[in-house]
């Protein structure tokens, strides 16, 4: 499988949501190394979205980008609206709404590009020898 550059960037905006769960394994709010606030639900979104946009980039399937990007657009929606109150679904703060905003904004984009190949891309994937040097 290989996929295009919009699979590659579906890829890496997966993976990075993944990674970004390493933050809930920090020290805790007012540890030096905690940027973003990830615990509970938040977590556990994050993970189950983040899959699905690596699933998405690996298949090469816009749909699947494009819905992880709408989940995480609902997911930054709810954690904004419930920022400050004690009802709290996601147990997230400010700097967990901007990362998920920021995943969904990445993946939406990425999802409704046009994903055509270049014409790089169909040379090589057609098995022709890539001239660029």
């Amino acid at each position: 499988m290989r996929a295009n550059r919009y699979g590659r960037a579906a890829l890496a905006l997966g993976f990075g949501a993944l990674a970004s769960s390493l933050f809930a394994l920090g020290p805790g709010s007012g540890g030096q190394a905690d940027f973003v606030e990830i615990r509970g639900a938040g977590l556990v979104v994050i993970l189950l979205l983040g899959a699905c946009a690596v699933v998405g980039g690996v298949l090469g399937n816009r749909v699947i980008v494009i819905i992880a990007g709408a989940g995480f657009a609902v997911a930054a929606a709810i954690q904004l609206v419930q920022f400050g109150r004690p009802t709290n679904w996601l147990a997230g703060d400010g700097s967990t709404f901007a990362l998920l905003l920021g995943l969904a904004v990445g993946l939406v984009a990425v999802g409704t590009a046009r994903w055509e190949q270049s014409s790089r891309e169909k040379r090589t994937s057609e098995g022709e020898p890539d001239r660029a040097t």
